[in-house]
């Protein structure tokens, strides 16, 4: 038989119509999926879970072919949007996290709920499981607090309750202070307590059964926990067991939004919000990244990443509606990028147990599985039964750091030409520049005695607006170069442009539509960020539904 390297087959992942499904809410209305992850169980290696703004949790058989019967089961998980969810390794059992406040731990098999974790104050944004310990697992909430359940412990009033909580894990540093000096604010009856949205917790992840690695939303940091440590007892200011700052050379503030371990334990790939993606050795005594993937666009705190099952490849979803493929032993090299998604990609998965089967979900409201295909052929038929294909970005270089040193020079965001076919990526990230002036000055990025590649986009990218930036350019972030350059019809367009909004103010609702695609030319912003909404609605516990 003929023998393949597993990079030559990157540009043969197909979608095929059959593979694309419908995220669907309580009321048949299509809504965004926000989560997917493959069963952990050795007997159920091809069940794929979804879950979505509404709730709903449905499990898909991926081997499947019959379209019929490609949906084993569905529930209504939560009553508010489930951000993330993990499976019970080994087991078929799961546990989602949602913006109702609450994990949940359901046996998907008979069907039932087992259990439910109350001790957050806020959204749940994720959850992971130790690969070593069935009953232990974490979750991390726009609270600020890290937490540990353990569902061998026994339930108190019904519930089951943390047994190990870090508190204000990612505080940024001008929000600390004594515990003494806050004052305490009158609380109403049914509302959590008011939350800063600069203390997030945006992801959490078990390294083993003693270390949790932990990212925030706007500190730049990641850290590392010691669970053989009682965190409970520091109220304030913990302090990790290893900290990495943030190693590019914005000075805006930036966060993470994944966080994803190879199968050694020893490399973390962290996406940051300055779209690229971080690899860290976690064995070595230097804090600095060996590695940087770019050429994506990572505009929210949805965008997620995954590996290969053999820890040769990085996948990464994207606000320029593509998700990318990165060869992780050549970081500088283009990636392969899957497209025909209409909207932001945002959690994506690699089949633990195959290699030639992907999953994206997307802010179109679909979620996709690809498939490697064996055959090369091209015909008419195929052609019009795909919805998803390949493509190499050869039309500009990545975003490039180039590791000559012990440390790494990255350029900011740069502005994006604005196009009166598309509009903006759903929702901007925290950290982003406000870009309202309209004076040219020299660019204020820091000389470095490393390489620093510019910035190129794909035509896709081009077409995104200066409204993708969260913020207003100020006179001091445009170069010169821009301000020349634009048109009097892109300054109006800049005019016209919303007040900014940071990650955590209202947004936009998303507007109900019949189907599941979005042409480019009338794209709205695509979904109700829940986690994103006023203090009053983040502590309401049910799911409010606007209907456009």
């Amino acid at each position: 038989s003929q023998k393949y390297h597993l990079q030559s087959l990157l540009p043969f992942f197909q979608c095929e119509r059959q593979d694309e499904h419908i995220s669907y809410g309580g009321f048949g209305t299509s809504v965004p999926p926000f989560g997917c992850s493959f069963s952990a169980a050795m007997d159920l290696p091809h069940v794929l879970a979804v879950a979505n703004e509404e709730g709903i949790v449905k499990l898909y058989d991926t081997e499947c072919q019959n379209t019929d019967r490609k949906i084993l089961k569905d529930w209504q998980a939560h009553t508010n949007a489930v951000f993330d969810l993990a499976w019970v390794p080994g087991e078929h059992k799961l546990v989602t996290a949602s913006g109702d406040q609450t994990a949940k731990l359901f046996d998907v098999k008979v069907g039932e709920l087992i259990g439910e974790c109350r001790g957050h104050q806020c959204s749940l944004k994720s959850v992971s499981f130790s690969k070593f310990e069935k009953t232990v697992f974490s979750t991390g909430g726009r609270d600020g607090n890290v937490m540990v359940w353990d569902t061998r412990c026994s339930k108190k009033d019904g519930f089951y309750r943390q047994v190990n909580q870090i508190t204000g894990a990612h505080n940024a540093p001008d929000k600390q202070t004594p515990l003494k000096m806050k004052k305490k604010k009158p609380a109403f009856r049914g509302l959590a307590p008011s939350v800063d949205s600069q203390q997030s917790v945006t992801v959490v992840l078990f390294q083993d059964e003693h270390t949790i690695i932990s990212a925030g939303a706007v500190d730049g940091i990641i850290k590392m926990w010691d669970l053989r440590k009682n965190y409970t007892a520091y109220r304030q200011d913990p302090i990790p067991a290893k900290a990495f700052s943030y190693p590019g050379s914005s000075t805006r503030k930036l966060g993470y939004s994944s966080l994803v371990l190879d199968s050694t334990g020893s490399n973390l790939f962290a996406g940051c919000t300055d779209d690229n993606i971080y690899m860290f050795n976690l064995t070595g005594l230097k804090s600095d990244p060996v590695s940087v993937f770019s050429g994506h666009l990572n505009s929210t705190f949805y965008i997620k990443s995954s590996l290969s099952p053999d820890g040769q490849f990085l996948l990464s979803g994207s606000s320029d509606h593509n998700a990318y493929i990165w060869k992780v032993s050549t970081p500088l090299a283009s990636p392969i990028m899957l497209q025909g998604h209409s909207q932001e990609v945002t959690s994506v998965t690699w089949c633990p147990s195959d290699f030639t089967k992907i999953v994206t979900c997307s802010d179109d409201n679909t979620v996709r599985v690809w498939r490697l295909r064996r055959s090369c052929s091209k015909n008419g038929a195929e052609r019009a039964n795909s919805v998803g294909w390949t493509h190499q970005k050869i039309d500009c270089t990545p975003v490039g750091i180039l590791l000559t040193g012990s440390r790494i020079s990255t350029p900011d965001k740069s502005t994006l030409v604005q196009s009166p076919c598309f509009m903006a990526s759903p929702t901007p990230a925290t950290c982003v520049p406000s870009y309202t002036a309209d004076l040219p000055m020299s660019s204020n990025t820091p000389t470095s005695p490393f390489t620093t590649v510019p910035k190129c986009y794909t035509p896709k990218q081009k077409a995104e607006a200066f409204t993708s930036s969260p913020k207003q350019m100020s006179a001091s972030k445009v170069s010169i170069k821009d301000w020349i350059t634009r048109t009097p019809r892109s300054y109006m367009a800049d005019m016209k442009t919303p007040s900014p909004r940071k990650a955590f103010t209202p947004v936009e609702q998303y507007p109900r539509a019949s189907t599941s695609r979005l042409s480019p030319v009338c794209e709205k912003k695509a979904k109700r960020r829940l986690d994103t909404s006023s203090d009053k609605a983040e502590n309401m516990s049910v799911l409010i539904t606007v209907t456009v």
